[in-house]
């Protein structure tokens, strides 16, 4: 929806509950940070306060004209490293397969430069929105890292339980740990003047070498799975409700229409009063 005016907001604002979400419950499932100079609350009035002292920002994204939803990626990044990647709209689209190998090193890139040291989270999901001629990418969202996050093509057990690249920690854990044993024993076999004791060493350190390269190749090969709707897949023939639709609509809708067909009858009488009432001020306005 392209807003011209704030009741045009204002209807945003009403289309969906996770705007209620965030403004009462935006730290469900969040853990608090250890303080550094923690200063105990004095009173229930003080507690109050703290938990009022929020910065809001009201943020409006730029209109894009003749919106494409087939170019539109959601990308999963845990701790700094892009996961994984699938279409935003679960559709078949028999152009994109042949354009993974342009549109996947498009969204590494962006990731590094824009967003992997900058991003004050190492854990969040973006939307990134990448038209003809498909060399720019356009930033549309991020996520948070958590279930009311909608997963898409994936499940969130099946990206949780993804494996990344093997971080140097882990990669050589094992070798410096070895390594060290390899120091001590060299110093005693040293001193038993046993020659053939430095050959064996240099031969564990061309093999220690030979590790560490290969382990450096397995990190320079990951590569990030982009996930498409195939077409013989049953998400590209699903005629269901899509996920979230309610919140497509003003709340108040959606709330009437849990009550039946006399909610929705409600609904519809005080509608026309406010819609009346506007076209009475509207008149009056021109006439003075």
């Amino acid at each position: 929806m392209e807003c011209r005016s704030p009741n045009d907001v204002y209807l945003l604002l009403k289309s969906s509950d996770f705007i209620t979400h965030d403004l009462e419950q935006a730290f469900d499932g969040c853990v608090d940070a250890p303080a550094k100079s923690p200063k105990p609350a004095t009173s229930e009035k003080d507690e109050a306060n703290e938990d009022m002292e929020i910065p809001y920002h009201l943020t409006l994204r730029k209109t894009i004209p003749s919106f494409l939803p087939s170019c539109e990626f959601r990308c999963f990044v845990r701790t700094r490293t892009l996961l994984c990647t699938c279409q935003r709209d679960l559709n078949y689209y028999d152009f994109l397969p042949p354009l993974v190998p342009t549109l996947r090193p498009l969204i590494i890139s962006f990731f590094e430069k824009e967003l992997k040291e900058t991003f004050e989270e190492e854990n969040f999901v973006f939307d990134v929105y990448i038209p003809p001629p498909h060399k720019r990418v356009w930033l549309v969202d991020i996520n948070p890292w958590a279930g009311r996050t909608d997963p898409l093509l994936f499940s969130w057990m099946e990206v949780l339980g993804m494996r990344g690249p093997i971080s140097p920690r882990s990669a050589h854990g094992e070798t410096e740990s070895g390594g060290g044993k390899g120091e001590e024993g060299k110093e005693s076999v040293s001193e038993s003047g046993n020659e053939s004791a430095s050959e064996n060493d240099v031969d564990g350190e061309e093999e220690e070498e030979e590790s560490e390269g290969e382990d450096e190749d397995e990190e320079d090969i990951f590569t990030p799975e982009f996930r498409l709707v195939g077409r013989n897949d049953p998400e590209a023939y699903s005629f269901n409700t899509p996920q979230y639709s309610a919140h497509k609509m003003p709340k108040d809708v959606v709330d009437a229409s849990g009550d039946g067909e006399a909610g929705l009858r409600e609904f519809m009488g005080r509608w026309r009063e406010i819609v009346k009432e506007q076209e009475e001020g509207e008149r009056r306005d021109g006439e003075g």
